[in-house]
């Protein structure tokens, strides 16, 4: 009897394997390819407008000169329309087909003093870790980082406040982070791809829509932390209170500490500091095992 009951055991299926969801993986390219395509019908009549004044002013054609004119005089309403576009087909998308169907979140525990700390710290500690990185950088590779530095200065990030501000800081994170880290995070778990997977892809896309090697590389770094936290404590809430934070840190404070006299090698010597500062954080929150959904909460 004994014997049979051992062979039935062994006879019985496997436990059946997860399927991936191939159409779930396509769904999450389309918020990508609706960032992208919003990005750019928002731009595009700003820089013809600035083309325009140019020539009525009778300047040549000069890349610097049409993006000072852009950001001067159509900079601001061309991010502010993008973001308006995008949070608002984002974020009534997002909560639609996941917000009220997913089980329902626990904000006090999500967003308790420990995530929100442990967000901040890993926030700062990755801020002066990537600046140490690039500043180091600089030095090795001269050329590369004065073209990029000459791009972001184009890009008015910093040199406009205004669009620092209202884009840079406050709204942009919101449409990037509905997009990123909810529709396409989103889809992909929907596919039953392996929590990794998830978190890789969504942060390579992230990086693609910044559209320079540069700038994309620390994109796809800073997604890979946000798109963790985004598993860790289940809401886009505090991957948007973490993405602000960090442009802040990468605006604001960058220029306060760049006027306050911080030399290459303060930026090099922090930068190595936070290293190990940001394998700490990282560690404490991997190690948090706090419970997020409601119905876990009150099993």
């Amino acid at each position: 009897m004994q014997d049979n009951i051992e062979v039935k055991a062994e006879m019985a299926p496997e436990k059946e394997r997860k399927r991936i969801g191939i159409g779930y993986i396509f769904l999450s390219f389309i918020p990508f390819a609706a960032i992208m395509a919003v990005q750019s019908a928002a731009v595009i009549p700003g820089v013809i407008l600035a083309m325009v004044d140019l020539s009525k002013n009778g300047q040549d054609f000069d890349l610097s000169l049409l993006m000072k004119v852009f950001n001067e005089k159509y900079g601001i309403f061309c991010y502010l329309g993008y973001c308006a576009v995008a949070i608002g087909a984002f974020l009534p998308w997002y909560y639609n087909a996941f917000v009220k169907k997913d089980p329902k979140i626990s904000y006090k525990k999500a967003l308790g003093l420990k995530p929100v700390f442990l967000t901040l710290a890993a926030m700062i500690c990755t801020y002066f870790t990537v600046n140490g990185v690039f500043t180091f950088a600089f030095k090795i590779f001269p050329g590369a980082m004065k073209k990029y530095a000459e791009l972001m200065e184009m890009s008015s990030l910093g040199s406009n406040m205004w669009i620092t501000v209202v884009y840079g800081i406050l709204l942009g994170p919101i449409a990037e982070e509905l997009c990123f880290r909810g529709l396409v995070y989103k889809y992909l778990e929907k596919a039953k791809l392996h929590f990794m997977f998830v978190i890789f892809i969504q942060a390579v896309l992230f990086g693609v829509m910044h559209s320079n090697l540069i700038q994309g590389i620390y994109a796809s770094a800073l997604g890979m932390l946000l798109g963790y936290l985004r598993y860790k404590y289940k809401t886009v809430l505090i991957t948007i209170g973490a993405h602000m934070l960090f442009n802040f840190l990468g605006t604001i404070v960058a220029i306060k500490t760049a006027e306050a006299g911080f030399t290459d090698e303060m930026d090099m010597i922090l930068g190595v500091v936070f290293i190990f500062f940001s394998a700490g954080v990282i560690f404490l929150i991997a190690k948090d095992k706090r419970t997020c959904y409601k119905q876990e909460e009150a099993a």
